[in-house]
């Protein structure tokens, strides 16, 4: 008799985590199969892999292009630079100086754009200004108004996301000759749930078509807007993810706002170059292999001049990592996969 209840005990739970790791099983191939009724087109050698090199840290992200260089700014060394030529077979390394640093730098970020670059901190909240000749850097903005995002539009105006007076995002616009004047884009994010989580995106900037282009995460929607943050149209990526899918929660011995479950997450991060979107899309399409995506990532190209979908390639992974940001640059993707950069060459038919 009491082995017989044991074998009961022993036998229920065996059912009980069967059922379990099922359940896991279900949900997660539901978030990876969620509304995958759209196809995508994979012409072939849309991109193609050329040039790596090992860059030996994964704290590095893209700092900016230009005359033929990549720039690499580091987050751990924030004031260090490296510059690559497009082949990647040489680098030379540069240290910022700044004319004040007295300030309480938390997050600071570097922004290339030659001749000029520029040191910001969207925390203290400051900008700084120099040239890449030297790399000496002065203060041209210390105010009040924070930014979580910013990108450089011409050698005195920065479009950045900041926040409204009402604590939701907001895309505004600073004019280093008169740090006074802030013009805002009160229209272009529009509210869904939070207006923070709901409205979390990609800011970006094509300084080619002077256009502003900032990608939705949680949504399928991307805004261009004129670099006067004059609307030009709502943009929409070929899923179906309308609806940010978040669930939120409010902890109030910290007053602050966070995920009460895991976010479905549509589209990670983007780049525009030559009047064309790359989104690295998060979720996977009709007909596509589930082992694929397990080793490699989609990018989704569009049209900004139209809106329309136009094609989509894989950046596979380097050494069992992924991709983790891309910049495109002339007639070449450069991907950071771990501590790997990645230069894949892109089809002139699609340029």
């Amino acid at each position: 008799m009491k082995w017989r209840k044991i074998y009961s005990v022993l036998l229920l739970c065996l059912f009980l985590a069967t059922g379990f790791v099922t359940l896991l099983f279900v949900l997660s191939e539901g978030i990876m199969h969620h509304h995958n009724t759209f196809v995508r087109r994979f012409p072939k050698m849309l991109a193609t892999p050329s040039y790596q090199t090992d860059i030996k840290y994964n704290s590095y992200y893209f700092a900016g292009t230009g005359n033929g260089r990549i720039y690499l700014g580091n987050s751990t060394t924030p004031l260090q630079i490296m510059v690559l030529d497009t082949l990647l077979k040489t680098r030379e390394y540069h240290t910022i100086t700044l004319n004040d640093t007295t300030l309480p730098f938390r997050s600071v970020q570097v922004k290339v754009t030659p001749p000029y670059f520029y040191v910001l901190d969207g925390t203290v909240p400051c900008i700084y200004k120099g040239k890449t000749k030297n790399w000496k850097a002065f203060l041209k903005y210390k105010g009040t108004t924070n930014f979580s995002q910013a990108e450089i539009m011409d050698s005195t105006s920065i479009v950045f996301r900041g926040q409204s007076t009402v604590g939701e995002n907001i895309i505004g616009k600073f004019n280093l000759t008169d740090t006074n004047s802030i013009v805002y884009g009160t229209d272009l994010l529009q509210k869904q749930i939070d207006g923070v989580f709901d409205t979390d995106g990609v800011l970006n900037y094509d300084s080619k078509m002077k256009q502003i282009v900032y990608l939705y995460r949680y949504r399928n929607q991307f805004i261009v807007a004129d670099s006067n943050l004059k609307l030009k149209y709502r943009g929409k990526t070929i899923d179906t993810i309308s609806k940010a899918q978040l669930k939120i929660a409010y902890i109030k011995n910290r007053r602050e706002r966070t995920f009460a479950a895991p976010p479905l997450v549509v589209n990670k991060t983007s780049s525009t170059s030559n009047n064309l979107l790359f989104v690295n899309s998060a979720l996977l399409g009709k007909y596509e292999s589930l082992e694929i995506w397990k080793h490699a990532s989609i990018i989704d190209v569009y049209n900004i001049a139209d809106s329309t979908y136009l094609s989509s390639f894989y950046v596979y992974d380097s050494n069992g990592k992924k991709m983790k940001s891309f910049m495109v640059y002339g007639n070449r993707l450069f991907a950071l996969i771990g501590t790997e950069l990645v230069s894949y060459e892109l089809n002139k038919d699609l340029l």
